[in-house]
């Protein structure tokens, strides 16, 4: 677009569940809105998504491509634009604020709103085959992928927090011969929660292992992954329950808006529905919460689309009040 007039009532970024969901809620409103989406995804090493309702054991490229069809076939105010976003600006010099987006090769687009569905990335272990078996072996939500492994031995990496043995204690009515954390010698000091939290997991039956890991590997004589240590001889285990640590996928974009984020770097939301500390962005699904599943990026997504249509209502109503326009 050449214009510097806003062309577009909204402008999404990402297209995971989140930006999706805010997308159709805003088409269904007859906004104009674009989509941009820059084709990462935090699921995209899965093989399949569950636990969503109508969608168990689909792939997630097939959801999300059946969902842009069904938008397209239906709403003409919206466009999908396939490319990275890197740089935002928030207009604020003219009669009404907009915003400028701009990606790689410099083409700008202009919109009076701004949805923030970009998603979250995991930080993951340097540690040889961790990378090729995440979301295909070694898991972080039972919800999503334990159902599969359930009766074989499930082990623990890089336990960090005392907060993580929730998923691991529910962990054991999956496990059909035992779990093992392994806690690669972890010197607990005073960290009393998590010396707590381990007390509590092998009273209910967890063995510690406390080996330095060297690699993991795709179990070669059937399902599984196994587990090679700097010394001894190897586990196999039916899955491996980790939880990396992640950041938001638009970190750059975050701090050029000079949204307030939290001390993990990700957007503070100043209401329920998703409203930022900049007037006229919102935010939806992991770029905002750390319950990063599907259902509630989607419903964040619409609710953002809420909290997105109130201010424009709070705008007429503020502009009737001086006189610009009649309500």
């Amino acid at each position: 677009m050449c214009s510097t007039e806003p062309q577009l009532d909204a402008i999404v970024i990402g297209g995971g569940p989140a930006g999706l969901a805010a997308a159709m809620a805003l088409g269904r409103a007859c906004r104009t809105v674009a989509v941009f989406d820059s084709q990462e995804y935090r699921n995209e090493n899965a093989s399949l998504m569950h636990n969503v309702l109508g969608h168990d054991g689909q792939k997630p490229e097939l959801y999300r491509a059946g969902v842009v069809r069904d938008m397209m076939d239906k709403y003409d105010t919206i466009t999908f634009v396939d490319t990275e976003v890197i740089d935002v600006k928030h207009i604020a010099d003219g009669r009404r604020a907009f915003f400028r987006v701009k990606n790689r090769t410099g083409e700008l687009w202009y919109g009076l709103k701004l949805i923030l569905a970009s998603g979250s990335k995991d930080i993951l272990p340097d540690i040889d085959g961790y990378k090729d078996l995440w979301g295909r072996g070694i898991v972080h939500c039972l919800f999503c992928d334990g159902y599969e492994s359930r009766r074989g031995h499930v082990g623990v990496y890089g336990l960090n927090a005392a907060s993580e043995l929730d998923p691991v204690l529910m962990a054991f009515s999956l496990a059909g011969d035992g779990l093992t954390i392994y806690t690669e010698g972890m010197v607990l000091g005073s960290n009393e929660s998590m010396q707590k939290a381990l007390d509590v997991a092998v009273s209910r039956g967890a063995r510690l292992d406390g080996r330095q890991i060297k690699a993991f590997s795709r179990n070669s004589d059937g399902p599984g992954v196994r587990v090679h240590f700097q010394e001894g001889k190897d586990h196999l285990v039916g899955m491996i329950m980790s939880f990396p640590k992640n950041e938001p996928r638009a970190a750059s974009l975050i701090q050029s808006l000079g949204l307030e984020t939290g001390p993990d770097g990700y957007v503070v939301p100043k209401t329920v529905m998703g409203a930022t500390s900049l007037h006229g962005c919102f935010v939806a699904g992991d770029t905002s919460t750390a319950h990063k599943i599907v259902h509630v990026a989607q419903a964040s997504g619409v609710g953002a689309t809420k909290e997105l249509a109130r201010d424009d209502a709070a705008e007429i109503i503020e502009k009737a009040k001086e006189g610009q326009q009649k309500l």
